[in-house]
């Protein structure tokens, strides 16, 4: 039996905990799927008015247009694209890229399947990638932005900038393992008081210059590509800034739920984030034009604009309100990339790892040790390596952008193939979805010489691995293919063989139940002895997140001394083995727990094979076996009471 996820059982949720409303996960949803688009006011505008190389002067006609790109981006590609349209590709109540594919491989039928299942698995692993590189980036920027800000307290504070970044880093990451139900509840009324203040102070602005409300015309952002095409190209690689955190938004999908998102978005999150680029957007109009509508005369350096339109009075409280959703900023992706990975594992692409449930309400919310250790170390190089929030800048968007558009193109595919849409109606969709995806991401590819190669980085060593997991796994099945026996077979062969039985019990793991375990083949044709008692065991994974007692056994007895037992958990419960195993016993199972021996197998990689990959892909394919968790780990085996089967296999 291979660790991998298997199929899931259909099963009553009789004894499982009342799923949540969705109006509380949908307040939920906003401490974890929206901190990187809501902490997005408090640096776009700055960015797109006051960067010398990318930016714009502040005059009517760049304010009118600048505010009528991120109006439209907004409803674009979060509104339309991602909450209307994208949230509906959901594999069993996952999102993500992963969740698109397990949707298109399950549709894919006919001649050129092979073709174009392997042509969609690259556009995948490729926008899978990336979203790891821009993973690694956003924590950086949010914290370091965040611990920046208290340069404006003192400027005694400069030489500690990074320090205290790094220690907020290592203190979110190991924050993660308590769960994100509960870093929810700690996070989402912080995030409702940010979104409501953030709406309010941006209303107060408007309600003085109402004239900017004029910015949702498109027409004023045609004029500014008409006046400055060059400079108002390049300015979408911050306009996008905006918009950073929607591919999070999807793979936070299977955290809560669809409706949830589209209530948190549309009753909160769009509105004050509207609300406040528009208030900014007037105190800037005011500031530029000054003569017209009497304020003050316009400065050099306009500053902040999020700042400059709250009330004296409530500055303090903003820059610690800010300081705190900058960090919650994190936590969309990281919850994200716990949700990708998995997905990653469940299509093969990645070798099995930990995986630790920490909600009895929902089996999407997760927590995977390993990834939160590697994704912490690289918020940790990014920081050392960048030093300043204005360089980490540099590498935003450049990979967000780019997995925008995969998944676009896996949108289209999902819409055909899946959801069976007619031509007429994806084909303009598709379209005007590639065009905005592919001009944000022709702007920000002049981001790479000064930054935007890191997260590239991280996507090429994503995207190394995931293919050579595949391409391993691929060569191994070619040049070792198991030999699956029927259960029924093997036993019609007991009383014809009559081989030596010995005293004890022996427990063997198979994936299905009709399946002869492979440990057992393994071991029976190189030395044909049998204990007198056979266990045959399988374990089946239930969608709910707990079974009683009376549902998670049933025992059949076979002839010749053999028995099936099979196991039913939900996703809160350890597959724990040797439990079951108690259990069984307490019913009337003739076993005794502490003298059972536990057989199982494991792959040892060897690169001596005469498959066609590559000497060093080879080698690095067999540290990944190496390190992929073992059964024992798996099933909470007792190591003393282990028999493991290694198996040679050359590749």
């Amino acid at each position: 039996m291979t660790p991998t996820a298997t199929k899931k059982l259909a099963m009553s949720k009789e004894g499982d905990t009342p799923p949540p409303s969705n109006i509380a996960l949908a307040i939920a949803s906003l401490g974890i799927v929206f901190g990187d688009i809501g902490t997005s006011p408090l640096y776009t505008l700055k960015a797109c008015f006051n960067s010398s190389s990318l930016g714009v002067t502040p005059t009517m006609e760049s304010v009118f247009g600048v505010l009528s790109l991120i109006f439209w981006a907004l409803l674009l590609v979060l509104t339309l694209k991602y909450v209307t349209v994208v949230l509906r590709a959901q594999f069993q109540g996952e999102g993500g890229i992963f969740a698109m594919l397990s949707l298109i491989k399950g549709a894919e039928h006919g001649k050129g399947r092979a073709l174009r299942t392997g042509l969609i698995f690259m556009v995948a692993i490729c926008g899978a990638a990336l979203l790891y590189g821009d993973g690694v980036v956003t924590p950086s920027i949010s914290v370091l932005s965040a611990a920046e800000g208290l340069e404006s307290i003192s400027t005694r504070f400069e030489d500690y900038i990074v320090p205290i970044a790094l220690v907020v880093l290592v203190g979110l990451f190991l924050w993660q393992r308590i769960g994100t139900q509960k870093i929810a509840i700690i996070f989402s009324p912080i995030m409702i008081l940010w979104f409501v203040a953030m709406g309010v102070f941006g209303l107060m602005s408007i309600v003085k210059t109402p004239q900017i409300l004029e910015a949702v015309n498109p027409a004023y952002a045609i004029d500014l590509f008409q006046s400055q095409p060059g400079r108002a190209f390049i300015l979408l690689s911050l306009v996008v800034l905006c918009i950073t955190g929607g591919e999070a938004l999807y793979a936070d999908l299977g955290q809560f739920n669809r409706r949830s998102i589209t209530i948190a978005w549309c009753g909160i999150v769009w509105p004050s984030l509207l609300l406040n680029y528009f208030g900014q957007g007037a105190w800037l109009l005011g500031q530029t034009h000054a003569g017209k509508w009497g304020l003050p005369a316009p400065e050099t350096d306009i500053g902040n604009p999020f700042f400059q339109i709250i009330p004296d009075m409530f500055s303090w409280p903003m820059i610690g309100l800010a300081m705190l959703a900058a960090i919650i900023a994190s936590q969309a992706i990281i919850t994200g990339l716990f949700s990708l990975t998995r997905q990653a594992i469940q299509v093969g692409l990645l070798p099995f790892m930990r995986i630790v449930h920490t909600s009895g309400e929902k089996e999407g919310q997760i927590y995977l040790p390993a990834v939160n250790r590697a994704m912490g170390a690289g918020c940790i190089l990014a920081v050392l390596i960048f030093l300043t929030p204005e360089h980490l800048a540099a590498a935003y968007g450049v990979a967000v952008t780019t997995v925008m558009t995969t998944t676009t193109i896996l949108l289209a595919v999902v819409a055909r193939k899946v959801w069976k849409w007619p031509t007429f109606g994806i084909v303009p969709m598709i379209i005007v979805f590639l065009v905005v995806d592919l001009s944000f991401l022709g702007a920000n590819l002049f981001k790479i010489p000064d930054g935007g190669w890191f997260p590239l980085v991280i996507a090429g060593v994503m995207i190394l691995l995931m293919t050579t997991w595949r391409a391993g796994r691929a060569a191994l099945a070619k040049q070792n293919p198991e030999v699956v026996e029927p259960l029924a077979d093997f036993l019609s062969q007991v009383p014809v063989r009559k081989p030596t039985r010995v005293p004890g019990t022996g427990v063997f793991l198979t994936a299905l139940k009709d399946t002869t375990p492979s440990s057992l083949v393994s071991l029976y044709s190189r030395m044909p002895v049998l204990h007198e008692r056979v266990i045959i065991l399988s374990m089946v994974p239930s969608p709910v997140a707990r079974l009683p007692r009376s549902k998670q056994l049933e025992v059949e007895e076979l002839d010749h001394g053999f028995c099936h037992v099979e196991g039913h958990h939900g996703y809160l419960q350890i597959p724990n083995v040797p439990r079951l195993l108690q259990l069984a016993r307490n019913r009337g199972l003739d076993i005794e727990i502490d003298e059972l021996s536990y057989f199982t197998r494991r792959e040892i990689v060897m690169t001596g094979g005469s498959s066609s990959m590559w000497a060093w892909r080879k080698g690095l394919f067999a540290w990944m076996a190496r390190n992929a968790s073992s059964m024992t780990d798996v099933f909470e085996l007792p190591s003393g009471q282990v028999v493991e089967i290694g198996l040679r296999v050359d590749v």
